[in-house]
């Protein structure tokens, strides 16, 4: 033992500094291996103040034999599984800065991030609809009259996402879209419960923070219609924009750098069983003039999209990204639970092509997301 240049203990009493400077150069799985080998070790990984640059990882939900997480790298085009005790029998809701909205089968709902280990407790969600409140829900088959915890934990959060990254500013707010008909509510910190915004009676597709302001889209007499979302002292929702003529598709709103824009996901039922995209039609919104264009963005930057908060990424730093694409997920769970999942597509935004990122032979049981790690 003599003979080592540092022993192992000598290896664990590293400075703090130089200890975070190695993270940097670490993958994911290779971060979470670092924070295993000492207590001192596991306190700087919990810092993360200097996190590697990486592409989003895709998460695939819960291994069945080991019930550890899949994370799938996009870079080394290869699946990992990690012990987070965290995420074992949660249901991802969204994925903002790197953390995680997650709901367990007693529909205790919370924020976390995977890396550090931190996380929220969340008030209790608001009712499915006007007929139910949590007491309501029980375990077991579904009746005319009850709820299940398991249908709810499917179906209660469509979408969660942030306005500001918690391990920064504990000044951040949650907006979720949620229950029967997509409504939409939030929460800041010291909030003892959700915040309902009534104004708006459309079913909503997607929710983003965009320009320092929540905007949600829905559909509604055969127009996607876009909200300002007002999270302020008198919370309300306001319709602004163009509206745009909705082709029985699934709406996304994007942040292309500084552009918002709307996508349309024309899909159908395939072999009776999974959805299929065939098709996608992007338009850039004009908000202060009203109206919208069609749009092939040339810039060469690539989107990753979903239920996550989209993340737009530079293909020329990452090796394998492909430049001007959509880099979709499936939808939201309860509406692939009818159908499958595997419809996780590459969309070439200019030459309007489709390929895949990641194939199975089997529909995934868990609803995939993008998650940041680079926060």
């Amino acid at each position: 033992m003599d003979d080592l240049p540092m022993s192992i203990a000598g290896w664990s009493e590293l400075h703090d500094d130089v200890l975070e400077h190695l993270t940097s150069f670490l993958s994911l799985p290779d971060f979470h291996r670092f924070g295993a080998v000492c207590r001192n070790w596991h306190s700087v990984a919990r810092q993360k103040r200097h996190p590697p640059r990486q592409l989003p990882w895709l998460v695939l939900g819960e291994d069945d034999a080991t019930h550890k997480s899949k994370f799938f790298s996009l870079e080394e085009n290869k699946t990992y599984l990690i012990e987070i005790p965290e995420l074992q029998g949660q249901r991802l809701c969204g994925s903002s800065y790197g953390w995680l909205f997650t709901l367990d089968i007693e529909l205790n709902f919370r924020l976390l991030n995977p890396l550090t280990r931190k996380q929220y407790d969340l008030p209790p969600l608001p009712p499915y609809n006007s007929h139910n409140n949590i007491t309501t829900y029980v375990k077991g088959p579904q009746s005319e009259n009850y709820f299940t915890f398991e249908a709810m934990q499917l179906s209660l959060v469509a979408k969660a996402i942030l306005d500001h990254d918690p391990s920064r500013s504990s000044d951040f707010k949650v907006l979720i879209m949620y229950g029967e008909r997509n409504r939409l509510a939030f929460w800041k910190l010291g909030d003892p419960t959700w915040t309902l915004i009534s104004d708006a009676y459309i079913r909503f597709n997607d929710i983003i923070f965009y320009k320092e302001d929540f905007y949600a889209v829905g559909c509604c007499s055969r127009y996607n219609e876009i909200y300002l979302v007002n999270t302020g002292l008198s919370p309300y929702a306001k319709r602004v924009g163009p509206l745009v003529k909705e082709y029985d598709t699934f709406t996304y709103l994007v942040d292309y750098l500084g552009e918002l824009l709307i996508v349309q996901r024309y899909r159908k039922v395939y072999k009776g069983q999974l959805y299929k995209t065939e098709k996608i039609i992007i338009f850039k919104i004009d908000l202060e003039h009203e109206r919208y264009s069609e749009y092939k963005p040339t810039e060469g930057y690539s989107v990753f999209m979903g239920a996550n908060s989209c993340m737009t990424v530079d293909p020329s730093k990452y090796p394998g990204c492909k430049k001007n694409a959509l880099y979709l997920t499936d939808l939201p769970q309860q509406v692939f639970e009818r159908h499958g999942s595997k419809d996780l597509l590459i969309y070439d935004m200019v030459e309007g092509s489709f390929s895949r990122y990641y194939s199975t032979a089997h529909y995934l049981p868990a609803s995939p997301i993008w998650l940041d790690p680079n926060y």
